[in-house]
């Protein structure tokens, strides 16, 4: 891509740790300026923060699948950090970044936020594993069950990958 092409960003979660930073790092890279972002926030007093720096703000929730949808589909680029196990809102997102892809042509990116919680075996400190998993051994991480933490949001996403 070259530099005078503008990425469309969309970021939930922004008022958050993760989001925030993630936004924090959006800002701060040296191709920023070619960067469309919008944020959806739950409060309308924090836009003009968000404004500020040049980040647009639609005032909404992860309950509001149609601007998720809406605004999904209209972005190169989805970073999802609000509630990882919100599998309506994921679903939401996933079906804006799917018209996206049905429009263009161009592979639309996702970056999900999940967490480790899904590797938890409730293990209360009774006893190790030798366990090591990594992001690269994705039949590893496929073979997870569905009960895990997390796993429900996480199937959503790989089938939408599929389709």
């Amino acid at each position: 891509m070259s530099t005078s092409e503008t990425t469309r960003i969309f970021v939930t979660g922004a008022t958050g740790y993760v989001g925030g930073t993630v936004l924090s790092a959006l800002l701060a890279h040296p191709n920023s300026d070619t960067f469309d972002i919008t944020a959806l926030i739950r409060s309308a007093q924090k836009a003009p923060s968000f404004n500020s720096v040049g980040v647009k703000t639609v005032i909404g929730s992860n309950s509001d699948f149609d601007t998720l949808t809406s605004l999904a589909s209209e972005a190169d680029v989805v970073v999802t950090a609000a509630d990882v196990d919100d599998v309506n809102a994921a679903k939401a997102i996933l079906r804006g970044l799917k018209k996206q892809h049905e429009k263009t042509g161009k592979v639309p990116i996702l970056i999900h936020t999940s967490g480790t919680g899904i590797l938890m075996d409730q293990a209360d400190g009774n006893f190790i594993a030798d366990e090591i998993y990594s992001d690269l051994d994705i039949p590893k991480i496929e073979s997870l069950p569905k009960t895990q933490p997390h796993r429900e949001v996480d199937l959503a996403v790989v089938a939408a990958d599929e389709e």
